[in-house]
């Protein structure tokens, strides 16, 4: 049987290639001469991720054994390669402190929340010279829901901090995790408004409070600025005099808000009318308005005639109104015969009470890593989605909805349901069974115990991949009878990591039942 160092070089970095960096250059360095000439070619070294993934699977340091053999050997001798480092705050000081990296230009900083960061980002930090001077590409994220931002504290601005530690940037991109975001503090205040403010800047990405630092931003100090990709927590019209002078340098400009906004006639709109060199919109966006929802019409209207060059828009809308008087086959006919638009999936929410709601969004979908959709989704072709959130307060799930999601979403890896409802028909001998073939992490969450039963009993779907659940500890009792019913037993067989949102004491059945539990 031939081993791995009997294949050709091309077939060896063939497999390599499917490895992560931790796992590459961990078993593989050190090995032979050949195996050490082939993970030193540039190829390899050129950018370099110096981070893993913990079993909760957060990122966290390298195991201490192969931090000290790259450090005391491999980084320095492929020093001059390395253009872009990954790195996390735990290792970053010994990392850096282990070449001096001549053509390192990118820095990529995961989960810099901590407290323990904050002296990188300061003037007596032994990296003064390498941020000043040689970083022109930086992107800060923090992903961890338990990290708070410490790299600033109460009197100083993050925005303001970073273009003073790394003055040369022209790629700039911070985002933070939704959960602490509301408490986070991110604005463009006065100490923006110096001339050396990020003036070198063409690509811009960030998270801001509010609509007016989108329009400090844009205020003509950035000169150089063609991408900007601004993430608002709340939308509110704007409290600034705004000069409407016309954006002229700006090629691609995206603005996303998770909350509600009743300002986009009066402050975004005509934001959006000043960009008129714009090739690529991309636009995520809860909107209240009095009359019609935004649709096709609307965009060509009062969008696209201002923006000539338009190439490409990417959305994701919901409006909500009072009163309708649309259709959903409407609402779809406004985007046909316009190549901007591609293929558009829109679905009209009716309530028993309250707002009418209009969800449209442009496929391929790429406006989050999760997409939310309730009961009233018609249909669609959405290969690319691996995560799903189906929520609805007024009406349930029923099975036939379910076989519409598996059949919409064939490559979905992760669902949450988020429903109180019972469903109206829960007899499964009399239901084609639903396949979800690649799901691994199923979450329960507020949801009827009709749906435990709907997706635990393989005679109404089968998971044959399931290894993660969140689910309410009783429904789990239930459904499974005290850890003895068969007919759950299949799709439960997988099952690695249980997540419960209350405490429970677990019995040896509960083991014998799931037998890859730690």
């Amino acid at each position: 049987m031939a081993c791995l160092e009997d294949l050709p070089d091309e077939l060896i970095i063939f497999i390599w290639n499917k490895l992560s960096t931790v796992d590459l250059l961990g078993s593989f360095i050190g090995v032979n001469r050949r195996f050490d000439k082939l993970i030193w070619d540039v190829n390899y070294t050129r950018s370099i991720e110096l981070i893993d993934k913990n079993s909760n699977q957060k990122y966290c340091s390298l195991p201490d054994p192969l931090l000290n053999k790259l450090c005391s050997c491999f980084l320095p001798e492929i020093q001059e390669n390395i253009e872009c480092l990954t790195l996390e705050p735990y290792s970053m000081e010994r990392i850096l402190s282990a070449g001096q990296y001549p053509h390192l230009y990118k820095l990529i900083l995961v989960n810099f929340g901590h407290q323990s960061t904050r002296r990188y980002f300061t003037d007596q930090s032994s990296f003064l010279n390498l941020f000043k001077q040689k970083v022109t590409c930086l992107k800060i994220s923090i992903d961890d829901a338990k990290l708070k931002l410490l790299l600033v504290t109460e009197n100083e601005n993050l925005y303001a901090l970073i273009s003073f530690i790394f003055p040369q940037l022209t790629d700039f991109t911070f985002t933070c995790h939704p959960f602490w975001r509301r408490y986070a503090h991110l604005t463009i205040d006065e100490s923006c408004q110096s001339s050396s403010f990020l003036r070198n800047i063409v690509n811009l990405s960030i998270d801001v409070d509010t609509l007016d630092d989108c329009f400090r931003l844009l205020g003509g100090r950035l000169n150089y600025l063609r991408e900007f990709i601004i993430r608002i927590y709340k939308i509110q019209p704007s409290t600034l005099v705004i000069d409407n002078k016309v954006l002229h340098n700006l090629r691609c400009f995206s603005l996303s808000s998770s909350k509600t906004t009743s300002a986009y006639d009066s402050s975004i709109l005509p934001l959006l009318q000043r960009m008129i060199s714009l090739e690529k919109l991309m636009l995520n966006l809860s909107i209240n308005r009095t009359t019609t929802f935004l649709d096709g019409f609307h965009f060509k209207d009062k969008i696209f005639s201002y923006m000539t060059r338009l190439q490409r828009f990417d959305f994701e809308i919901e409006t909500s109104i009072q009163s309708n008087e649309q259709t959903n086959v409407e609402i779809q006919t406004s985007f046909s015969d316009d190549s901007r638009y591609g293929q558009v999936i829109s679905y009209i929410n009716y309530k028993p009470y309250g707002n009418v709601k209009c969800h449209i969004f442009s496929l391929p979908y790429t406006m989050n890593e999760t997409l939310a959709i309730s009961s009233h989704f018609s249909e669609g072709f959405i290969p690319n989605v691996r995560s799903l959130t189906l929520i609805d307060t007024n009406y349930s799930f029923e099975h036939q909805f379910f076989m519409k999601i598996s059949q919409s979403f064939p490559y979905l890896a992760e669902l949450c349901i988020v429903n109180s409802n019972a469903q109206k028909h829960t007899d499964s001998n009399q239901l084609i069974i639903i396949e979800f073939p690649y799901l691994n992490k199923l979450t329960l969450l507020i949801s009827h115990l009709d749906y435990s039963e709907q997706f635990l009993v393989d005679t109404n779907i089968r998971l044959l991949r399931l290894s993660h659940l969140t689910i309410s500890y009783e429904h789990l009792v239930i459904v499974t009878e005290h850890f003895t019913r068969d007919a759950t037993r299949r799709n439960c067989a997988q099952l690695n990591y249980i997540h419960f949102f209350e405490q429970a004491v677990h019995s040896e059945d509960f083991y014998r039942y799931f037998p890859l539990l730690k």
